[in-house]
């Protein structure tokens, strides 16, 4: 019989121990986590049912008040139809009584502005008040005849507004004047106003984002209130009503509008062609409940992160104790296993960094390697190869509007296009962002390069679809080197493949270009442009021209837009497009800005000087400069330097500048407009044109972009956009300036149209300084 030693005794309890740490972290780590996850379930619970409670109380109080404002408007209407009834005594010889009725019952309702009555001929045998009736109402008025002459209608008929603003409150209401025989004597006309009724509902609290609104049966919006105040639909908007099976009573709809879901109750007249609906923004109703979920949630999760610390400092412990009792007989065994896990570690470490970790495919360093041992082969063999260098068009968009996770699937979509249009013998690599390396091996002539890089282009130009719920499409630019003819060695074919790739976005992206000898030519004089650009703006090697704004009215000179040219020693004049975009790649547009803003007003320093009538000149503002905080006072130094009044100095925006921060662009406007700077929106209708944001900043004029002046001749659409920015301009109080004007006939269209002042080749090209100011002293430009 074996003795009970001290070793047998130790290893026993060796054994009991790793057995009792292990159920008890085991069982304590499952209790903790139940009941974890039963306090968060009953939390999200109660959040969840008070949510509901929220939307249910909402929604009662929106259904309430939308059928007390529907009793009252039907109240209101049922006036009118009493009033009907009353003007039937004009038709039984009592004219004087049913004039003088008629006048009392409208005198003692204000909602009713008007009153008139029409004979079966649609003649005007009384009005409450002189008016001349719309073409559009004695149209309805016909057409609404001969549907209570037909029997198709015996109830009254809702008319067309006025399209006259000072009229555009008016509803006209059509009821039938019959006599208790049922023959038809004629149609009364009462002239309900929208806006003294929505009125009485503009101070109901129904929150910050309520909004009250009256609609045709058809969904056509007709006046709205809101807290801000009341608002007429001057468009003709139709809202999409949900579909219901009676369509009566009151019943819940949703909409959308700048991305608010806004739940609107819907209240029919059960007699009479109007819907009354009250909507608020889902979102706003739960605002009050949310700080008092979020002190929840905090301190609910304050507590599961004690929880779990604690829980993480207790198993750790114990687990501690345990490993130490089990070490000695587990060390062999963990040893083995570390070892086999440094190896695959290695492996995987080793394919990390030969390959892309988004796509798969080989990185910059594998594919220079690949490259150099395809050019020594080669070389034996005397055999072409043609290096590619690929660049996406436009990535960096998609990548900021869209996010880099769409970005993603972008490229890992990209790089199954290229495996699927190139051999297994070719080679492929992500060299990095949106780059792409190709190498095709054993290619017989210069056109199987061309043939395969048309492919490329055709397969990746195809629409990238359902990429996180975005379809997208992309173009790729190529450079094209080809082995031996442009380089023998992996520096020569890399740097000439990248100089076409940058020749083809250059050329108009979405195409492919073999090098060529003289791109280097182009891309020494870029070079030599970007480091001498610094020096140009210290040393005023800039110039401005002026092309002068010309009122229609009088065709007087009424500003002078000011345009940046480098008066370079060696190149001659050259444009912005050169130069202005690479000021904003090397990071010099602010200095660029800066110096364009103090030369305008040294200029109009020097004009006052010489005793010419001066006019605001505008100035390009970038997005850059609309970040940057001390832009205002700046410009209120150069104003005081010079003696310029700040009245004199326009600024011009772009829409796609507003786009990075429109917060801290509108911080910026603002200081600028208190300064008494006068701000433009230049190329409204080519940018992202968000109304919703462009009537919240403080801009004065909008400048319509000249793509619609160049075709207001020739396409209806184009015409009618431009007649509608000049009226949405001139209602927000802000002048309207159309550019590019070439043509006398698009003068005379933008003219009739309103349009307030007007700038282009056809008045006067941008001309230097001397010539601006004998434009100024002639002071007009009359069009031959």
């Amino acid at each position: 019989m074996q003795s009970f030693t001290p070793k047998l005794l130790c290893h026993w309890l060796i054994r009991q121990s790793r057995i009792s740490w292990r159920m008890a972290l085991f069982t304590g780590l499952i209790l903790i986590a139940s009941l974890l996850l039963l306090a968060w379930w009953l939390a999200l619970q109660r959040l969840e049912a008070e949510k509901t409670l929220i939307g249910e109380n909402a929604r009662v109080q929106q259904e309430t008040l939308a059928e007390v404002i529907s009793e009252n408007l039907t109240q209101v209407l049922d006036r009118g139809r009493l009033i009907s009834i009353a003007a039937n005594e004009w038709f039984d010889g009592k004219q004087l009584d049913a004039a003088s009725r008629l006048s009392s019952m409208r005198a003692t309702d204000r909602a009713l502005l008007r009153i008139t009555l029409y004979d079966h001929d649609l003649k005007q045998i009384y009005s409450s008040s002189p008016t001349t009736e719309s073409l559009e109402l004695i149209d309805s008025l016909q057409a609404f005849l001969k549907e209570v002459q037909n029997g198709t209608s015996t109830k009254l008929a809702v008319g067309p507004r006025s399209m006259s603003y000072e009229q555009a409150w008016e509803l006209p209401l059509l009821f039938p004047v019959g006599n208790h025989s049922g023959r038809l004597n004629g149609i009364l006309v009462v002239v309900l106003d929208l806006g003294y009724f929505l009125g009485l509902y503009q101070h109901i609290d129904i929150g910050r984002s309520g909004v009250i609104q009256v609609l045709k049966f058809d969904g056509e919006k007709l006046a709205e209130a809101r807290q801000a105040g009341l608002v007429l639909d001057i468009n003709r908007s139709v809202m999409n009503l949900p579909k219901t099976e009676a369509q009566k009573g009151t019943w819940i709809g949703q909409f959308f509008d700048a991305g608010h879901t806004y739940r609107t109750s819907f209240r029919n007249q059960d007699n009479h062609p109007l819907i009354v609906t009250v909507s608020r923004d889902v979102d706003e109703t739960l605002n009050d409940r949310i700080s008092a979920h979020t002190r929840l949630l905090a301190i609910l999760g304050f507590l599961t992160a004690i929880i779990v610390l604690a829980t993480f400092w207790f198993a750790r412990n114990l687990k501690h104790q345990g490993l130490l009792l089990s070490a000695l007989s587990k060390s062999d065994q963990e040893k083995q296993e570390l070892i086999a896990e440094l190896q695959e570690e290695k492996r995987r470490a080793f394919d990390l960094a030969a390959h892309d970790h988004l796509t798969g495919l080989p990185n910059r360093r594998i594919f220079h390697e690949l490259v150099v041992s395809h050019i020594a082969s080669f070389k034996r063999s005397r055999k072409l190869c043609a290096l590619m260098y690929l660049d996406l068009d436009r990535f960096k968009a998609i990548n900021d509007n869209l996010g880099h996770h769409v970005g993603d699937l972008l490229l890992q979509t990209i790089s199954i296009r290229l495996r699927e249009a190139l051999r297994e013998s070719d080679v492929i690599a992500r060299l990095g962002g949106d780059e792409f390396g190709l190498m095709l091996t054993g290619i017989e002539t210069i056109d199987d390069a061309a043939l395969v890089a048309s492919k490329i282009i055709e397969s990746i130009g195809l629409p990238c679809t359902n990429l996180d719920g975005h379809d997208i499409q992309i173009t790729p630019s190529i450079g094209i080197a080809i082995f031996p003819r442009d380089g023998q060695d992996l520096n020569s074919l890399t740097r000439h493949a990248d100089t076409a790739m940058y020749q083809s976005k250059r050329a108009g992206r979405g195409r492919f270009t073999f090098y060529d000898p003289a791109l280097n030519q182009g891309g020494e004089r870029l070079f030599n442009l970007e480091q001498r650009l610094s020096k140009a703006i210290a040393e005023n090697e800039l110039v401005l021209h002026f092309q002068p704004k010309v009122r229609l009215s009088d065709y007087r000179i009424v500003g002078l837009e000011a345009l940046v040219r480098w008066q370079h020693p060696d190149h001659g004049l050259i444009y912005p497009n050169d130069f202005i975009p690479m000021a904003e790649r090397i990071g010099l547009i602010d200095k660029l800005g800066d110096w364009v803003a103090q030369a305008c007003c040294i200029q109009l320093a020097q004009w006052q000087a010489e005793g010419v009538a001066v006019v605001p000149i505008a100035f390009n503002v970038s997005a850059k400069q609309l970040l940057d905080i001390e832009l205002p006072q700046r410009i209120a130094e150069y104003l005081a330097i010079h003696g310029v009044a700040p009245g004199n100095i326009e600024i011009e925006i772009t829409e796609n500048s507003l786009v990075d921060s429109i917060e801290v662009a509108r911080q910026i406007l603002e200081r600028l407009e208190a300064l008494g700077v006068g701000i433009s929106l230049d190329d409204f209708g080519n940018g992202f044109s968000n109304l919703a944001y462009i009537r919240t900043l403080p801009i004065h004029c909008l400048k319509i972009d000249r793509e619609f002046i160049n075709n207001i001749r020739n396409r209806h659409d184009d015409a009618v956009i431009v007649s509608s920015i000049i009226t949405l301009a001139h209602n927000l109080n802000m002048r309207v300036v159309a550019e590019g004007v070439e043509m006398s006939d698009q003068l005379i269209h933008l003219k009739t149209a309103g349009c307030d002042e007007a700038q282009g080749y056809y008045l006067s090209r941008p001309v230097p300084a001397v010539a601006a100011r004998e434009l100024l002293i002639s002071s007009t430009m009359a069009p031959a």
